[in-house]
């Protein structure tokens, strides 16, 4: 009989069979036959490892999320340390015009208050655009490396600025590095994090974010006392410690193991996926796993388009991305970032005060953050989302009656609610947020796709910017904690909305969820419903662990 190592393999017919009848099975047929077995074992696989047993599996992988999770701490940073910046007395000093209401004091026009935050959002969706394309050519490694580089020559300008406008030159040239950040560590977290873990993993990237803001608070707190240009300089060159940390590992980051098999990289991608997984078996398998859900979708070797974002099944989840982001700018996150210790002030709390009460409320923000975790891998994003848009607009709307009351006692109740908004909005919004459009899209979508979540929340923050200040200041609305009507309002039509569109995507490989979105599956069913990737997967493994030949 011919050798079964070279070009096919032959079965013979029983003895009793009329002769010369024998079947070829080409080598090829039966190779690929065994990987897509393997590879649909791995799935399976996924769904029977706990959480823990994830997370001890393989501490490459974690090291290597975590690296891309830390660069994150850039965005809350800057946004915080801006928020802080103009809120210090050297800075308005400096940069400021004299305040004619208070003789010696001096502040930042409201009208470059909502330019530096306003356009700062605008810059960001400029940033994630870019990063959504030119990912797709040079991959992520490429661009996450230029983007580090930008970032460093931008906070450097900042650092040596000598006007306002060069400091707002500088922070748009930083606004673009970190739209590029929140779309290009979104998605590679989303698309190498293991199944147990991949809630944590990218909802990490709102934990990250907390980060920041927190040594930012504590060190505006101290520098905020220092009465030359290093009390704000010191806040702008504190990112460079981020940056070049990040930096030192990004150098060395696997590329994403997707994006090679995208283009046809095998070699490549098998190389990744051995430097990721422990055990070869299991590299091998996510391999051939890549390749199914790739093949399933059939959108191997393309890159997709925005208009593909908006066609057939693609549309209901580029909406639910959208819809599941601009719960940020709704909720008046972009608000309570920039304008925090401004707030305060405007509340009767001294500056010092503020800035205290400050580092209290990104305590809780990260204990918020936290805590989410184990709500979203553990009982469901579509729960956590919910929950999340409820308690935020309770919380909102009891702010608001605070604020229309002018007692010292509401005063102080007015603080302790928006203080308390970073607690619920990081516990129930804030990481599930990214966990949901992060795993919504189709592999082939899901840069294009955040770019979109991503870019909608920032639109509108940039309004929110530019409109705020004229809410809430003195001499305009002068609206202060009564503020809180205008979002509550509005996040009380986001928890109807949630009810109805945001699906249950918790265990969900992401086979499954392009076969539940193919079959146009009601959202509140995809929890219950049993995909035939579910089954194939269960039949592959039990297949693998009896070792029943192909």
């Amino acid at each position: 009989m011919k050798s079964p190592s070279h070009e096919q393999v032959e079965i013979a017919a029983a003895p009793d069979a009329p002769p010369a009848t024998t079947t070829s099975i080409p080598l090829a047929d039966v190779t690929a036959k065994a990987g897509e077995l393997h590879g649909r074992a791995i799935q399976q696989q996924e769904h029977n490892r706990t959480y823990w047993q994830t997370l001890r599996s393989d501490p490459k992988l974690l090291f290597w999320i975590g690296v891309m999770l830390w660069t994150m701490g850039v965005r809350g940073f800057e946004n915080q340390a801006g928020g802080s910046l103009i809120s210090i007395t050297e800075f308005k000093r400096r940069f400021g015009e004299p305040d004619p209401s208070l003789q010696g004091q001096y502040f930042i026009s409201t009208s470059w208050q909502s330019a530096i935050s306003g356009s700062g959002n605008a810059f960001t969706i400029l940033g994630a655009t870019l990063a959504s394309y030119l990912v797709d050519w040079f991959g992520y490694k490429p661009v996450v490396l230029a983007t580090t580089v930008l970032n460093l020559g931008s906070v450097g300008i900042e650092f040596g600025t000598t006007s306002i406008g060069m400091f707002f030159a500088g922070k748009m040239v930083n606004c673009i590095a970190v739209g590029s950040y929140l779309n290009l560590v979104t998605a590679y977290v989303s698309e190498i994090s293991p199944l147990a873990i991949r809630a944590s993993a990218i909802g990490f990237c709102n934990l990250s974010q907390c980060i920041g803001p927190f040594i930012a608070s504590i060190m505006s707190y101290y520098t905020a006392q220092w009465d030359n240009d290093w009390s704000w300089r010191a806040l702008i060159c504190a990112q460079w410690g981020f940056s070049v940390m990040g930096l030192a590992g990004q150098i060395f980051m696997p590329e994403s193991p997707v994006f090679l098999v995208r283009k046809g990289r095998m070699t490549d991608a098998r190389a990744v996926l051995g430097r990721l997984y422990t055990d070869p078996r299991d590299a091998d398998g996510h391999l051939e796993r890549i390749k199914l859900t790739l093949e399933e979708s059939g959108t191997r070797d393309q890159n997709g388009s925005y208009l593909d974002c908006f066609r057939g099944t693609d549309r209901r989840r580029t909406f639910i991305a959208i819809f599941v982001f601009l719960a940020e700018s709704m909720s008046g996150l972009g608000f309570v970032s920039n304008y925090g210790a401004l707030m305060y002030q405007y509340l009767g709390i001294s500056d010092r005060k503020s800035f205290l009460i400050g580092i209290g409320a990104q305590v809780l923000s990260m204990s918020g953050a936290t805590l989410a975790f184990f709500v979203s891998d553990f009982y469901g994003r579509r729960t956590m989302f919910i929950w999340g848009c409820v308690s935020v607009t309770l919380l909102l709307l009891c702010m608001g009656i605070s604020g229309s009351i002018n007692t010292d006692a509401a005063t102080q109740a007015s603080v302790g609610f928006y203080t308390m908004f970073n607690f619920f909005y990081n516990f129930g919004l804030g990481s599930g947020v990214y966990a949901i459009a992060g795993e919504i899209p189709t592999s082939i979508l899901r840069n294009k796709s955040l770019a979109l979540a991503m870019n909608s929340s920032n639109a509108f923050n940039t309004m929110w910017s530019f409109v705020c200040p004229y809410i809430f200041n003195p001499g305009y609305g002068n609206l202060k904690a009564r503020i809180g009507f205008v979002f509550g309002a509005i996040m009380a039509l986001w928890s109807v909305g949630a009810y109805f569109f945001v699906p249950e995507t918790r265990a969900r490989t992401y086979e499954e969820l392009d076969e539940l979105f193919q079959n146009e599956v009601p959202t509140r069913q995809f929890k219950q419903y049993v995909t035939v990737a579910e089954r194939r997967a269960a039949e592959a493994y039990s297949a693998e662990q009896k070792g029943v030949e192909v």
